[in-house]
């Protein structure tokens, strides 16, 4: 478990080294939660993430619904899922696989699969990133 916890504190330090501060994720989310299940635009402009509804951009508050498909909310996910549910988990470390992003850091792709038809059975993919706002941001920020 050291080296998965080794894996992500690289993850992000690589991601801090980076100084992004503006940037964009396409995510694709397959899961227990209904709300979540399917493809999301996010982004970050001037520390506020904002999600991509049917009603346009929304401002997502930290610790809230979508705040975990950010890079700071991913990580944290990341960290709860290896500190706090695969050491009470019976399926072993196996049951979930963390990919991190070589260059950036971020996490690229996280699967959490307990071999049965469990409500925590998962996969978060990130499909693409982009350095600055979403290339559809624009005069959301007056919303």
């Amino acid at each position: 478990m050291d080296e998965r916890i080794n894996a992500l504190a690289g993850a992000i330090r690589r991601w801090r080294d980076q100084k992004v501060t503006d940037y964009w994720l396409s995510v694709a989310y397959i899961g227990s939660a209904v709300n979540r299940f399917g493809d999301h635009e996010m982004t970050v402009v001037d520390g506020e993430a904002w999600h991509l509804a049917e009603e346009g951009w929304r401002r997502i508050d930290v610790g809230s619904d979508f705040w975990l498909f950010t890079v700071p909310g991913s990580f944290a996910w990341a960290r709860d899922l290896l500190t706090k549910v695969l050491p009470s988990h019976s399926g072993g470390e196996q049951a979930l696989e963390i990919e991190y992003d070589d260059e950036a850091g971020f996490v690229r792709y996280m699967r959490f699969n307990a071999h049965q038809r469990d409500q925590h059975n998962f996969t978060f993919e990130v499909r693409r990133f982009g350095r600055a706002a979403h290339p559809d941001f624009e005069g959301a920020a007056d919303a």
